[in-house]
């Protein structure tokens, strides 16, 4: 009977052990399994190294080449006040500067491997949707009466609202195009849940795809950044 008894000691402990050893591997919760594929450690507004997590790499798009823009919190720097003033929102997103202000943004440029012809993307991050929500709506309200104006460059563009584009996995997107000199920048402006994202892209007016960028990278991105931020 002792025998007996220090075997079955002898089971319960070990039992006792594995139990306690799972518990401090951190056993893997349905939670935590969708923290860990998203890169994020909470569901609140995404930080700039989450914004960066978010943003596509050469992983995502092989067949490109990355120019990787600095994060933080501000990409760039407001300069002289747009004339008139209703074309303020247009030239904040050809700063870098928008309004409202972000909590985080990041940007880079990519390219085709076979092709010179980039496609600057930059991310922001809000702390709420209203935020992100606004900065659209400041952009759509700006194209309805900004037909031109003097930037801080001293050069005075035309602005023409397009077509609404279709947002994708995202909630709303909105799109709009700048030339001077022969030369248009093109832009959308999508967003999803409390980020945005910024498309932008150019090329002489007189070429016949000038006004187009590349599909996979703009699905591409907003399916990552939908999916990082848990607003797909």
């Amino acid at each position: 009977m002792d025998g007996l008894r220090r075997v079955q000691a002898v089971v319960v402990a070990l039992t006792a052990v594995a139990l306690l050893a799972g518990c401090g591997s951190g056993a893997v919760t349905e939670d935590s399994a969708k923290g860990t594929a998203s890169g994020r450690s909470n569901d609140g507004p995404l930080n700039a190294a989450d914004l960066e997590n978010a943003a596509v790499t050469e992983a995502d798009l092989p067949e490109y080449t990355f120019t990787v823009f600095k994060q933080g919190t501000v990409l760039g720097s407001k300069g002289k006040p747009a004339k008139p003033a209703a074309c303020q929102p247009m030239e904040d997103i050809r700063l870098r500067s928008p309004e409202p202000a972000p909590t985080a943004a990041a940007a880079r440029s990519v390219h085709l491997k076979t092709d010179t012809k980039a496609t600057d993307i930059t991310l922001y991050a809000y702390a709420k949707a209203a935020d992100a929500e606004k900065l659209l709506t400041r952009v759509r309200d700006a194209a309805k009466s900004c037909t031109g104006y003097e930037d801080d460059m001293g050069l005075t563009p035309t602005v023409t609202a397009l077509p609404v584009p279709d947002p994708g996995p995202a909630d709303e997107a909105f799109a709009f195009k700048r030339e001077s000199s022969g030369t248009a920048h093109w832009y959308r402006v999508v967003r999803s849940g409390s980020n945005v994202a910024v498309f932008n892209w150019q090329g002489l007016v007189t070429h016949k795809s000038a006004g187009e960028a590349p599909d996979e990278v703009i699905t591409t991105q907003l399916e990552k950044l939908t999916e990082t931020a848990g607003t797909g």
